[in-house]
């Protein structure tokens, strides 16, 4: 079977920390894959406030066209997640979103993942192109 493989970038745009609650918690008594989904929403979601409402675009008009997964070790109840976020391969539509998940005590990576978020004209249900400067939203900056 192949494996898939997510490159890391050098530097992330955006960090946030969550704690891993009960209701994320699956019968193997670790953090449900579902819910690490959830959380990455949730920090794509706190990364978009940070960059504020502007005239330049409405992340509201993006979709997650794809969704990569790799799992490195397992999180429990209790435990405080940092992930971290940086983009990566612009286009004319969008930009893959690249996530490192890792234990905050420790740093001991639990998952990466890739994100594929496409802007989409609501009117339409069409790709619609991302404006000029796009890219600069993203600039990353030490964490």
């Amino acid at each position: 079977m192949a494996k898939i493989t997510i490159d890391l970038p050098k530097t992330f745009l955006f960090s946030t920390q969550i704690d891993v609650l009960i209701q994320h918690i699956n019968r193997a008594d670790h953090l449900a894959n579902e819910h690490l989904v959830a959380l990455l929403n949730e920090s794509r979601s706190r990364l978009y406030k940070q960059l504020g409402n502007n005239t330049l675009v409405n992340f509201r008009e993006f979709i997650n066209a794809d969704l990569a997964v790799v799992y490195k070790s397992e999180a429990h109840y209790g435990d405080t997640l940092k992930i971290d976020i940086a983009a990566d391969d612009f286009n004319k539509y969008g930009c893959d979103l690249v996530y490192r998940v890792s234990q905050a005590d420790t740093g001991q990576c639990v998952a990466v993942a890739k994100m594929a978020m496409l802007r989409c004209d609501p009117q339409t249900g069409k790709l619609s192109p991302v404006p000029e400067g796009f890219n600069k939203l993203f600039q990353p900056k030490p964490l």
